[in-house]
């Protein structure tokens, strides 16, 4: 399908270049003849006689700008049949992977023939997959992986694109100069009323606009049809992704349906055999027939001995006793203690919660997702979810990194094999204001009647690093000079910032007139205030 794409991409270019050809190759002789009747004097332009003109004698006519502008087209041609070159490569790369058939093949299978391959966009995909599976146990983030991979390969391709755009966009821009100097030699120099340089101005602006416009949009076209071809690329190693990832989906689900058969096998064969070899044998040490239905072997039977009861007792009278199932060990997730506040954007690190059965025993390589709610910050690289498996002593550390906000943040641990209540823990922290970083200052230079306080408070509001307005942090506000009071009656003050970081003081100037000035401290920043006392 990939050659058949490309085959018929070369063809469309073919076809528009010779169209294109021939539209250039007919209307140069028209152009001349009208010209050649305009005037005789056109002959010695270059433009051509009536028998016909060339199309590399109309291409002269640019004036020079045919230079630039072919170049233009010679390097985007170059790096479309470089681009062409690198996907028919990687198609030729991983046509083993492409045509292998994954259904019923196991995991070592897998492994070697993605292992054995040449480098290729699908074979990095796989082995990615791979490890990611081998890593977590877990197939289901590898619709992830396969996403994320995807997108970084058209961010790849955009870049490509976007050099081709500049190109054209060039090219058309050089045709454009053209015109705009051939028109700026008609009307300069001679005038025009010399029809030999007027001709001469205009045959440059027309063919550079010409050259200009058919090499732009050549090379849209060109690399509109590579796009394609690439779209259809990316989805074929699309699909052959999503191959592996159900085949590792069939993998895991076979390998823990497995593991849970041993363990029920394990827990049910000893008391089976028991029940077999005990006090039922007859006295030829043949066992007995009816002891091979185990379900008719009370489970007191068992521990009969053990109660001292006689080796002939019968035991019949006990053969309707319910056989007990056993119930799953219970579990438990606890998570160690966190601060209950800490600063905004703050990363809260290697925080550790552990499984544990209802024995007190760890729980060891089971599965544990962890989320954070939205406003709550993110997880690892940037995440919303990950997923871990503990590790022999039943624990699992990851990083939280709190939003750069204040309020409360919450984030979930869950064990989704369990359905116990036990197995689902939360956790909660409240994200705080920083410490001070800016102020805003307010009530500066006012004035009042000697004695009287100011139309408004002196203020200074807090900000932290994050533009968060800091609570509860304390300013002094300080007279320097004149005989100014607070609402107090005491030259200082001390005011707690409110909510909104605000801090503010109600200032009386003094009973003379003159400059009273006010210091506010903010950590280790000094605010002044100017306020004029003004007579009566």
């Amino acid at each position: 399908m990939i050659r058949h794409r490309a085959r018929r991409l070369w063809l469309r270019s073919g076809i528009f270049l010779v169209t294109l050809g021939g539209i250039l190759g007919l209307v140069p002789p028209t152009f001349a003849q009208q010209a050649a009747d305009t005037t005789s004097a056109a002959a010695d332009t270059g433009l051509g006689s009536g028998d016909g003109f060339l199309l590399w004698d109309l291409i002269g006519e640019a004036g020079g700008f045919q230079y630039p502008i072919f170049g233009l087209l010679g390097i985007g041609l170059f790096l479309i049949s470089a681009k062409l070159y690198e996907l028919y490569s990687d198609r030729r790369a991983a046509q083993e992977l492409e045509e292998a058939s994954l259904e019923g093949m196991e995991m070592n299978r897998i492994a070697m023939l993605v292992a054995n391959q040449k480098k290729s966009m699908l074979a990095d995909l796989q082995a990615t997959m791979l490890n990611v599976f081998q890593t977590t146990k877990d197939a289901g983030t590898l619709h992830e992986e396969i996403a994320n991979f995807i997108q970084f390969q058209r961010e790849r391709f955009g870049t490509f694109k976007q050099r081709i755009d500049f190109l054209a966009d060039t090219a058309g821009a050089v045709g454009l100069l053209g015109t705009v100097w051939g028109i700026l030699r008609v009307f300069t120099g001679g005038g025009i009323d010399d029809e030999q340089r007027v001709l001469a101005g205009m045959g440059i602006a027309l063919v550079s606009t010409l050259l200009g416009l058919v090499v732009s949009i050549t090379l849209n076209l060109i690399s509109t049809e590579v796009y394609s071809f690439f779209d259809n690329r990316l989805d074929q190693i699309e699909d052959k992704a999503d191959e592996l990832r159900f085949r590792l989906l069939e993998l895991g689900l076979s390998q823990n349906g497995t593991a849970a058969s041993g363990a029920e096998s394990s827990a049910e064969v000893p008391p089976a055999e028991a029940r077999a070899s005990g006090s039922q044998s007859t006295q030829s040490g043949r066992p007995d027939p009816q002891a091979q239905a185990p379900a008719a072997i009370p489970p007191e039977d068992e521990f009969a001995s053990e109660r001292g009861s006689g080796a002939g007792q019968p035991v019949a009278e006990h053969t309707d006793s319910p056989v007990v199932a056993t119930e799953p060990t219970p579990k438990q997730l606890d998570v160690a203690e966190l601060s209950e506040a800490v600063p905004v954007a703050s990363s809260l690190t290697d925080i550790s919660v552990k499984l544990q059965g209802g024995d007190g025993e760890p729980v060891a390589d089971e599965v544990v997702q962890i989320e954070v709610e939205d406003g709550s910050g993110h997880l690892e690289d940037g995440r919303s979810q990950i997923t871990r498996r503990t590790g022999n002593d039943g624990t699992l550390t990851f990083d939280w990194c709190l939003p750069e906000a204040p309020g409360p943040c919450s984030a979930v641990a869950d064990v989704p094999s369990a359905d116990a209540s036990g197995t689902t823990v939360h956790l909660s922290v409240r994200a705080h204001p920083g410490a001070p970083k800016r102020y805003a200052q307010g009530g500066n230079n006012q004035g009042a009647e000697v004695g009287s306080p100011l139309p408004k408070p002196l203020s200074v509001r807090i900000f932290d690093a994050y533009n968060n307005p800091v609570p509860d942090h304390q300013v002094k506000f300080q007279v320097e000079s004149g005989e100014g009071r607070f609402d107090t009656g005491k030259a200082s003050v001390a005011v707690p910032t409110n909510e909104s970081g605000e801090a503010a003081a109600t200032f009386w100037v003094g009973e003379k007139p003159g400059l009273n000035t006010v210091s506010a401290v903010v950590g280790d920043e000094k605010v002044s205030f100017q306020a004029m006392a003004l007579e009566q």
